[in-house]
């Protein structure tokens, strides 16, 4: 690599021990002193739900709960919670995951780039330290264990290229089943492990007998906890929702809600490299790499594109959606960053980039992960102001799922599925006008809200962050 010529300096896999055995269990600890337990949002809160559920089905308790999202990471989550508090247990699994995917990066890095010089402090400053890698690593949802299980999967397979290793393939090929497991459209990305999986058992036969028994079992939690719905991947809503206009598109409407975005579909998934919440540099190191020879295998490459492809077709835009494809794009600029890194003569003007450079991640990942802290922040208030409250009817939206997870007194009634609820004297509206934008307030729990007001039934009661209001009904 014509960026490492002349620069020999020891780069191993030791400081990024120090990292996941350091740093990460003090994410966790802070976290769990300052009572940030990841919950946030409608999507954690229904994984914790299902956590909640199959906990007690493995306890003997009453039948699982009902879901259709992949069944990995609350079952992990469950299983975690024998040991973890409950509140903990999701999130435990999410920065666990982080320091899996993380390791598995470096030794990828490693493997592709065997002579460079400054692989480890690449992997923390551009991976660990991206703002929406820290934010992923501790937030009660799938990403992080889909990415670790996705990273393992493509460091055996890179290891198999060379080595033909029959303990590669099948650690690769049990790796890709748990992560389409835990995201479904994985998938995409693990396309380069089929012409593995192929390769090595069309020249032996037992191979593809011991092959097929380590994905039946690998694939045994859906099979058991979903039933034939766990085979059901082609029904996914997703694969119902895409379309090829979505790609020029960048207005949808949602659950009959309108979403206008800024961009294009083709032009946001290309957040993985521009965006500063991925990659601040991503510019630059595009680049600098048409300079350079590219080393990532070609099947990764059409896999990026397909998996980039598909989340472009989705009637959607969220950032969340292009992380698994992150750690992949970061792997094919570190020629980049070493031709950059090196243009500074001496290892003082190094040194001192270095520094700048992580005190830049840090301050951004602050700002990427303190709205999530203050959500989280806002719903555990409330929750813990209505367990004062009496036991009776409490009418909201959009915050209900947090309410049940902090099991509040009150029978919590969503107003989006409820539009023809009859409000009773002495009920509790949970209301929050600030959150509707003017095009949302057709909308049933608007609607509702300004009809109560106008008929003089709402009392007032409480106050609470960021706009939320808590009224009595009257009669």
């Amino acid at each position: 690599m014509k960026a490492t010529s002349g620069h020999k300096s020891k780069d191993n896999l030791q400081f990024n021990w120090v990292v996941v055995f350091l740093l990460l269990p003090v994410l966790f600890i802070v976290s769990y002193w300052k009572q940030f337990n990841g919950l946030y949002g409608s999507e954690s809160h229904e994984n914790y739900r299902i956590m909640q559920g199959l906990f007690t089905f493995l306890s003997g308790g009453a039948a699982q709960p009902s879901y259709h999202s992949p069944i990995l990471f609350p079952l992990a989550g469950a299983i975690v919670s024998l040991i973890i508090p409950k509140l903990f247990a999701l999130q435990f699994v999410s920065i666990a995951s982080a320091g899996v995917c993380y390791i598995s990066f470096c030794r990828l890095l490693n493997q592709i780039y065997p002579e460079g010089t400054q692989r480890q402090r690449y992997a923390f400053l551009i991976l660990f330290l991206s703002p929406f890698y820290l934010k992923a690593a501790i937030v009660g949802l799938a990403d992080m264990l889909s990415m670790a299980f996705l990273m393992i999967a493509l460091l055996e397979s890179y290891k198999w290229r060379t080595s033909r290793s029959s303990q590669s393939m099948l650690f690769a090929t049990c790796a890709a089943v748990l992560a389409v497991q835990t995201r479904y459209a994985t998938f995409l990305l693990l396309l380069p492990v089929l012409p593995m999986i192929w390769t090595a058992v069309s020249k032996r036969f037992s191979i593809l007998l011991i092959c097929i028994f380590a994905i039946i079992i690998t694939y045994t939690p859906s099979i058991f906890f979903k039933g034939q719905e766990g085979l059901n991947l082609l029904l996914h809503p997703w694969l119902k929702e895409w379309s090829a206009l979505n790609l020029f598109s960048s207005t949808f409407e949602l659950n009959g809600n309108p979403e206008q975005y800024t961009l294009p579909n083709i032009a946001f998934v290309i957040s993985t490299l521009l965006h500063p919440g991925y990659c601040l540099i991503g510019l630059l190191f595009i680049i600098v790499s048409l300079r350079l020879k590219f080393r990532l295998p070609l099947s990764w490459v059409i896999s990026h594109f397909l998996f980039l492809l598909f989340i472009a077709g989705l009637p959607a835009q969220n950032l969340r959606y292009l992380l698994p494809a992150f750690p992949i794009a970061l792997l094919a600029f570190y020629p980049a960053y070493e031709l950059i890194i090196f243009k500074f003569r001496t290892r003082n003007q190094r040194v001192a980039v270095y520094v700048v450079a992580v005190a830049i991640q840090i301050l951004l990942a602050i700002k990427v992960i303190t709205p999530v802290i203050k959500y989280q922040q806002e719903e555990y208030v409330i929750a813990a102001s209505l367990k004062l409250k009496p036991v009776t009817t409490l009418n909201t939206y959009a915050i209900d799922p947090a309410l049940r997870t902090y099991e509040i007194p009150q029978e919590v009634v969503n107003m989006w599925s409820t539009p023809d609820m009859l409000y009773m004297n002495g009920d509790l509206l949970l209301f929050n006008k600030t959150r509707f934008k003017s095009e949302d307030k057709n909308f049933v729990p608007y609607k509702s809200y300004v009809t109560l007001r106008n008929q003089g039934r709402l009392m007032f009661l409480n106050s609470y962050p960021n706009g939320w209001e808590l009224y009595r009904i009257k009669q």
